[in-house]
């Protein structure tokens, strides 16, 4: 069984590493270059304001169904009606709350026309995401990685062959019909999957079941939202405070798109240390905190090279990208976020530490903090500097909750960082920070590149290999089916 597990585990991280970072830096940016970045900026935000709103879509609902499911499999079909029942009066609250802020944006009415189909991508997205649930649920992994890439993978074929036979013809509403018919594609390929474990012939309510759904889900639901406000508030608030404020985003959407696709292999990461650290904190495993100080020297460390090559090598790695559409600006904003993300690779080990521990008022508290600094100093300073604003202080909101996560894991769970793991990441920061000092001035290349990325490969793989060997017995001993 643990076979499998790990066999359906590395097809999935192989699907979604392949897939999504091609639709991400190819797909995206390819329909940015050809419709501008004022047109492009006024999409980014109404997608990031659906994206923010779309928690209360769910309220935590997915994630408690996989728990449930697994325990309760006998009372499947009565759980799975009453929870569609619910999501449907979500659906209506999440209209309301969508529409509402596109009015207090006084966005256009054809901007509201885009943000309708928008609003009904989300909810596909909800009902995929609840479907791919279920399939968890049954421990049917390769289904759902399978589901997973589905609508991407659709959406690579349709609009790659629009850019690449007819640019001329995009246009932000084609891409978003394209995106409509590429998740509904992956909605009726679950449900497909899944109508011979499940039938779903009525919906309907049972007394108190929805609401003791809620009451376990809300304080996920509040975490979720916190966190998605002060990552992706920026924009939104770029769009209203500032004159160009479109165009301000667009450009912040081309720093942004690379800064995603690392944020979604940071959570990868991150679901895969979950279980392992649930299993040995309910165990009292003695060796969780040599697994942290590993983990610590892999994922934060790595995060340094990565940062370190980013930026040194940004103007020539947005260049590839982007070509001649790429706004100067773009760059420095770009530097910033790779820092940024530096900084968030804390936030993937302490904070996927606290949760496994059920220290969701911790997490909270934090999220909280974010926020209130993301809204606070973008409102003051995004008319003055505009997007450059977002990008500074990105790094300072990410580094304020790093630095509360890895507190209260220190002071909580009296696990932090080592000494010995301190001065590996210490010493991986200023070798980093001197070869970025000699390098700085060298005109980046394709040739720079190779010659920084080999340099930061070769300072980083030694330790790599030998922090994965050494713990391999704890990932065994820490995931199992049953987690």
């Amino acid at each position: 069984m643990e076979r499998r597990l790990f066999s359906d585990l590395a097809l999935s991280l192989f699907l979604n590493l392949l897939i999504k970072p091609l639709s991400i830096l190819f797909i995206d940016a390819g329909v940015q270059k050809a419709v501008g970045n004022e047109a492009y900026g006024g999409y980014f935000v109404l997608f990031n304001i659906t994206v923010i709103l779309n928690i209360f879509l769910d309220l935590g609902i997915n994630n408690y169904s996989v728990r449930y499911i697994a325990q309760k499999r006998s009372n499947l079909d009565a759980y799975v009606a009453q929870v569609f029942s619910l999501k449907l009066l979500l659906f209506l609250v999440y209209i309301v709350l969508v529409c509402s802020a596109g009015v207090l944006m006084r966005i256009s009415p054809d901007a509201f026309k885009h943000l309708f189909i928008l609003i009904l991508i989300q909810f596909i997205i909800q009902f995929i995401a609840f479907n791919r649930a279920l399939l968890n649920g049954q421990h049917r992994f390769r289904e759902d990685a399978v589901i997973s890439v589905t609508d991407r993978s659709i959406l690579i074929i349709l609009v790659g062959a629009l850019l690449f036979f007819s640019p001329e013809n995009i246009t932000i509403e084609a891409f978003i019909i394209a995106q409509l018919i590429s998740y509904s594609a992956a909605l009726f390929l679950s449900f497909f999957l899944l109508k011979q474990r499940i039938k779903l012939s009525h919906f309907q309510f049972k007394a108190g079941i929805p609401i003791t759904i809620l009451k376990d889900t809300l304080p996920f639901a509040l975490l979720i939202l916190l966190m998605l406000l002060y990552n992706r508030i920026d924009s939104v608030l770029l769009q209203q405070l500032k004159v160009d404020g479109s165009y301000q985003a667009g450009i912040y959407a081309q720093a942004f798109r690379l800064l995603d696709a690392l944020y979604m292999v940071g959570m990868i990461f991150a679901g895969m240390l979950y279980p392992v650290f649930s299993r040995m904190l309910h165990e009292k495993n003695q060796g969780l905190i040599d697994l942290v100080q590993s983990t610590a020297k892999i994922l934060i460390g790595g995060s340094f090279v990565i940062a370190f090559v980013m930026v040194l090598n940004a103007e020539f790695l947005l260049s590839l990208i982007y070509g001649e559409s790429l706004n100067r600006e773009a760059v420095f904003v770009f530097q910033c976020l790779m820092v940024s993300f530096a900084c968030m690779s804390f936030n993937f080990l302490f904070g996927t530490l606290l949760t496994a521990n059920g220290s969701l008022k911790t997490l909270i508290i934090s999220s909280f903090f974010g926020v209130v600094i993301t809204t606070t100093m973008n409102s003051i300073f995004i008319p003055i500097y505009g997007v450059k604003s977002c990008a500074v202080v990105s790094i300072l909101t990410q580094a304020l909750v790093s630095v509360l996560l890895y507190s209260s894991s220190v002071r909580n769970l009296k696990i932090g960082v080592l000494l010995s793991t301190k001065k590996h990441l210490w010493f991986t920061l200023s070798t980093l920070t001197l070869l970025f000092a000699l390098l700085f001035q060298l005109k980046t290349s394709l040739f720079t590149f190779v010659i920084v990325f080999l340099v930061g490969l070769d300072f980083y793989l030694p330790f790599l290999f030998e922090e994965m060997t050494r713990n391999r017995g704890f990932l065994n001993h820490g995931i199992s089916i049953k987690d």
